[in-house]
């Protein structure tokens, strides 16, 4: 029987290692891949799941009364410059952005419909509706200053107060919401995207006029007498109109331990009483968020989002997903 000599041993094991080397390699990328896969499902769940969350949020906006706000996103030079600055801002109405001021302009900010009064209570069998959104303008009567008396059919706006004021005392308000201008009203416009003549005059941002926000005071269920809270003598009764309760924003905060944003929502503030989004609560929405911005096209408002895996990169850079969505 022949014997392996020691030259063939070494032949075979440099083989073997070759063999293993190229396995092990295989092996490697194969679970690199893996990896790679496993977190982009993960990024595509978080990045549709945002923007999904984004739309529902955006839903009920004054569309006419939807704002960029200028601030430094990423590292300001100083505290006047920070998104997270309680004081005055620049801004535009969201129509007015473009490829050179998107990055100018990093937070969204609108006037929101008060849903949760159009949606009314449970009174032991039916649903009994808030407000309707329309009024009756045979019926209105011109009290002069801009102030006026209408009808709303199908409205309620005791239920109004009744569900305005349970949600505003979860937040530790106690105050008649008519009266301290917590609830307001705005008429819907000729084109039903809100009543704007100009947004420096229009809704109260950043200690604007506040001409087209009307005061409320209840007469009786379906019967209201509303004011407009800076007087012009240049408003208009429509047949639509928005119930508002306050304001939100979306807020990219910069984490300088990530090197990109939490993306923040800002809600229950009150811009037409000279508040802005500082004032208000905020709910984390996204982290690790690379790229915010928006435009509007033809009435469409489209956001575009980018967020980064922390845990895998590619190249050097951090693994991200980017989505864009339009919202009407």
């Amino acid at each position: 029987m022949r014997a392996f000599t020691l030259f063939e041993i070494v032949i075979v094991l440099i083989i073997l290692g070759i063999v293993g080397a190229i396995s092990g390699d295989i092996i490697q990328k194969a679970y690199l891949n893996y990896m790679i896969t496993q977190e982009e499902n993960k990024l595509n769940k978080r990045v549709d799941l945002t923007l999904f969350k984004l739309a529902l949020i955006l839903e009920n906006r004054v569309k006419n009364s939807t704002i960029a706000v200028e601030c430094n996103a990423t590292k300001p030079s100083s505290d006047s410059e920070s998104c997270l600055y309680n004081k005055d801002k620049n801004f535009i109405y969201v129509g007015n952005i473009d490829e050179n001021s998107k990055d100018k302009y990093p937070v969204l900010e609108w006037l929101s419909i008060d849903v949760y009064a159009k949606r009314g209570i449970w009174n032991k069998s039916y649903v009994m509706p808030g407000f309707s959104g329309f009024v009756d303008l045979k019926k209105t009567k011109v009290l002069g200053d801009d102030t006026y008396t209408i009808i709303s059919p199908e409205s309620n706006f005791s239920v109004v107060k009744i569900v305005d004021e349970n949600y505003t005392k979860m937040y530790g308000i106690n105050a008649d919401v008519f009266e301290d201008n917590l609830t307001t009203l705005v008429f819907s416009g000729s084109d039903g995207r809100g009543d704007l003549s100009e947004i420096n005059d229009s809704y109260g941002y950043y200690h604007t006029d506040v001409k087209k926000v009307f005061s409320i005071t209840k007469n009786s269920d379906n019967n209201i007498t509303i004011k407009a809270i800076t007087s012009s003598n240049e408003t208009t009764v429509y047949e639509g109109y928005f119930l508002i309760s306050g304001a939100k924003a979306l807020v990219p905060i910069y984490n300088e331990n990530t090197n990109d944003y939490n993306l923040t929502l800002f809600y229950n503030y009150y811009p037409y009483k000279g508040k802005n989004y500082l004032d208000g609560n905020s709910s984390l929405i996204a982290s690790g968020v690379s790229a915010f911005s928006f435009k509007e096209e033809n009435g469409v408002l489209k956001l575009f989002l980018c967020i980064n895996s922390h845990k895998i990169k590619v190249n050097d850079e951090n693994l991200t997903i980017c989505r864009e969505k339009a919202i009407y």
